[in-house]
């Protein structure tokens, strides 16, 4: 600038640098006075905190167990590039696994892998001499599969292709566990021989701590020791395969080539690839999919509710507060601050509320996660997934303390910045408009809160009704000093029917003369253990044309097998000790089986035979693909599959003679404590069979625990959250009573004075909490009976309905009774005033 010939300096522009400066003491001296103003409304910021960091924890917990479940992977380098491989059924729209020769196919055409490999999941008898006999969770692989994983043994060498060729010397592979607990972590196990299933193998190499591929395995042999295994048929689909995809590679370019492959093999195999393709999926898509993916995101979904829940809560008591400091924010305004610094001081104030609430969550997490860890280490979950908090978890708890400071802190900073400071001013401070508008946006809050906390208390319900359903469902057997165990003989000790027989009926006799044992038999499987999908055909009756034999399920067991159960036969005779030879093919039904299917028919005598479904597949090896008999009896009902069905599946029991497994579970009814015949059991199996242990030993009581453990810890944590959801439902509408109480103090002393009388003051704000909580209930009856039928259709429910009225008008019971008695102390409060007092207030 120029003024009579003499250069003035003009105004200097802002230094960057120095506006940096004065923005960062501008939000420091924010961060100090926010900090202030909370120490000093303590009860309000306590408030505050316990409703955010409740629903914050609960979110890090459930993100922790969906991260460990759905997104972390395979503990191994590029997780993501290691794709799970199996066939799919087109026709019958089910997965299947892979044949020998499909593998060989697919490994010699496909370009797009840098490697792939087959496995077969087993259990494995171990034994040698000095110790005795173990049953572990064991693998058959191909040499290259631990360095397509990039892992190599700690100890010893790898697989080398020799060690995978049929007939080659027996080597196995220990995992870290076996070589501590079996061997004491002896480094000379090197070059020691120990019988594996009864083949001389010698120990090459001990793999890594935490190390268990593919899902909890503790051994590993080649995958050419497993017997016949190149003579199987193509559609004797029992391998799994993965592979890793080379570096240049995309998933998408994988899978195109192995539908390319599939498609020539469906071409040149008929009769066996029809319609039969490959199926291409990460490892936590192919373990982790269905119903299983369906669970966690429902979690998920249910603790973002209760998130949403806490945030509106918050949101109303910053309304609340927001209307009782218009005139500190008036007098702010008219000494120069913007609109910008007085939203800038507001979200200042809600970011330390949700960091104080986020510490607070974590510390609340971290317990969860441990319970709930503690809950499900003995249900056979995948060994890579362990529930810690990594670096996503701490992100996402990061970002969730700022999306809720902004979720619940925008609304009333921006509310509060538009004070008109001349009205409030005028008015000495006192803001009946504002407290009009904020008793809007409450009611609103309000009202979300109550129909998202519907939503979770019917999810909640629905699973604890099921849970209880089933824990008093009667599975027709008496479960009482009942111990189940289970047996494996090895197919090359036992390669022969004739062997296995002889070794149950040795077994069964030795049993017999033990004092302590009342009654034991050998089963193919426990109640509600499942069972043999089998299709059923009735001599004598024929199928329409396109119409599909019906599905039963079938168990081996012995004839001592309903007498240790404590099942009596109801019609005909029970199984016999000649049922299986020759001329002798008696098999037994249920109630259930005999009304289904001869419903006016005595169905005594009548011959059925029982088929393997075989399409897309082979047998597995040693398992008949069909076995008929003359039903000779009839027993009462027990549950053994399908309990998503209102009655107990139809089942037939044929005779372990003509199918005797080389699994089977020994049921035992002690006369006493059931744990106490164990290690006379062990030592009856042993003096047949000194290398034979006996392994998952537990009382049938425990058994049917584990089996229902979903239900149990899953429908507790719905509980959990949805109990969480009511309190601040509650608390929320009580604090929004209160406030507007608060509010229209002077005109409650006004219509007092005129004549109101306290129950009609207390009817003014009862009507209104009932108002809102009408119109929460009506729109969560639509969330209640959307979750209901989500919960169905992921058979999280199986012996309960999702729109069961029972349960959804307790719950709406609940949700009114706590509601009403949230607003009824504030409104009898408001009943009370003095009318003085009250018109006297400012």
């Amino acid at each position: 600038m120029v003024w009579s010939g003499v250069r003035l300096p003009g105004p200097r522009r802002p230094v960057p640098a120095l506006r940096l400066r004065g923005d960062a003491m501008g939000l420091w001296q924010d961060l100090r006075f926010a900090t202030r103003l909370l120490v000093k409304d303590k009860w309000f910021a306590a408030a505050a905190v316990v409703a955010l960091a409740l629903g914050i924890g609960v979110n890090a917990t459930v993100f922790t167990f969906v991260n460990a479940v759905l997104i972390r992977g395979l503990p191994f380098d590029d997780p993501d590039r290691i794709m799970a491989i199996g066939s799919y059924d087109r026709v019958r729209s089910r997965d299947l696994g892979v044949s020998y020769e499909d593998f060989a196919d697919w490994r010699q055409s496909a370009t797009r892998f840098a490697g792939l490999a087959a496995y077969s999941d087993t259990t494995m008898n171990v034994s040698d001499e000095g110790r005795p006999p173990e049953r572990d969770f064991g693998t058959f692989l191909s040499a290259n599969a631990f360095a397509l994983l990039g892992q190599a043994p700690m100890l010893g060498r790898d697989f080398l292709p020799d060690d995978d060729r049929p007939g080659a010397p027996g080597v196995v592979i220990l995992g870290s566990a076996v070589w501590k607990s079996r061997y004491g972590a002896d480094p000379g196990i090197l070059g020691r021989v120990v019988r594996v299933n009864d083949v001389p193998s010698v120990v090459i190499g001990v793999m890594p701590e935490d190390f268990r591929f593919p899902q909890n395995s503790d051994l590993w042999q080649p995958l050419g020791m497993v017997a016949d295994l190149p003579a199987r048929p193509r559609n004797a689909r029992t391998l799994g395969v993965f592979g890793r995809l080379r570096p240049e590679a995309s998933r998408a370019e994988a899978d195109a080539e192995l539908q390319s492959i599939g498609q020539r093999l469906s071409r040149d195999h008929p009769s066996t690839n029809t319609d039969v393709v490959p199926r291409l999926q990460t490892f936590n898509e192919r373990v982790n999919g269905g119903p299983i993916r369906a669970v966690f995101l429902s979690l998920m979904g249910a603790v973002a509710f209760v998130l949403l829940i806490a945030c509106a809560n918050v949101a109303n008591l910053l309304l609340s507060r927001a209307a009782h400091r218009t005139r500190e924010i008036a007098v702010r305004i008219s000494i120069g601050a913007n609109r910008w610094r007085v939203v800038r001081q507001l979200l200042v104030e809600s970011l330390l509320l949700a960091v104080v609430a986020g510490l607070l969550g974590l510390g609340l997490a971290a317990v969860g996660i441990r319970l709930f860890d503690l809950a499900t280490q003995d249900v056979g979950r995948p060994y890579w997934i362990a529930f810690t908090m990594d670096g996503r978890v701490i992100a996402f708890l990061a970002a969730i303390c700022v999306g809720t400071a902004i979720l619940f802190g925008l609304a009333p900073a921006l509310h509060v910045s538009r004070t008109d400071v001349n009205d409030v001013l005028k008015d000495g401070g006192r803001s009946g408009t504002a407290g009009v508008r904020v008793g809007r946006w409450s009611s609103v809050l309000v009202m979300g809160e109550l129909a998202l906390t519907l939503t979770l208390l019917a999810g909640a319900g629905f699973m604890m009704r099921n849970f209880l359903t089933l824990y008093r469902l009667d599975l027709g057997v008496d479960t009482s000093r009942l111990v189940a165990m289970s047996l494996t003989l090895p197919d090359r000790k036992y390669p022969a029917v004739e062997e296995r027989l002889a070794f149950y009926d040795r077994l069964r006799e030795r049993l017999a003369a033990v004092g302590s044992v009342r009654a034991a038999s050998v089963a193919s499987n426990l109640p509600l253990g499942g069972g043999f999908a089998r299709r059923l055909s009735i001599d004598g009756r024929t199928l329409a044309k396109d119409e599909q034999a019906p599905t039963v399920t079938m168990l081996t067991v012995d004839p001592r097998y309903f007498e240790t159960l404590g099942l009596a036969v109801t019609r005909g005779r029970a199984l016999d000790g000649a049922d299986g030879l020759p001329g002798r093919d008696g098999v037994v039904v249920n109630d259930r089986f005999a009304r289904r299917y001869f419903p006016d028919e005595d169905p005594l005598g009548r011959r059925i035979e029982l088929t393997l479904d075989t399409a897309g597949g082979a047998p597995p090896p040693g398992v008949a693909a069909s076995i008929g008999g003359t039903i000779v009896g009839i027993v009462p009902n027990v549950w053994q599959r399908d309990l998503s069905a209102p009655e107990s599946d139809p089942i037939a029991y044929v005779p372990f003679r003509a199918d005797p497994r080389a699994f089977m579970q020994l049921l035992v009814r002690a006369d006493g404590d059931p744990q106490a015949v164990v290690p006379l059991v062990r030592e009856e199996v042993r003096a047949i069979d000194p290398d034979l242990p006996l392994y998952n030993v537990r009382t049938l009581d425990e058994a049917l625990a584990r089996q229902r453990w979903a239900f149990r810890v899953f429908g507790t944590m719905f509980a959990i959250f949805a109990g969480i959801a009511l309190a601040l439902s509650a608390v929320g509408l009580y604090a929004v009573t209160a406030y507007s109480v608060s509010q229209r103090t002077q005109e409650i002393g006004v219509r007092m004075a005129l004549g109101a009388a306290g129950g009609d003051v207390a009817g003014m704000f009862l009507r209104r909490s009932l108002w809102q909580l009408a119109v929460g209930l009506s729109v969560g009856l639509a969330g209640a009976l959307a979750v209901g039928q989500l919960f169905q259709r992921t058979e999280l429910l199986v012996q309960t309905t999702g729109r069961d009225p029972a349960t959804i008008g307790l719950i709406a019971l609940v949700l009114v009774a706590v509601s009403l008695a949230a607003s009824v102390w504030p409104a009898r409060r408001a009943s009370r005033l003095d009318p003085l007092a009250a018109l006297r207030n400012d």
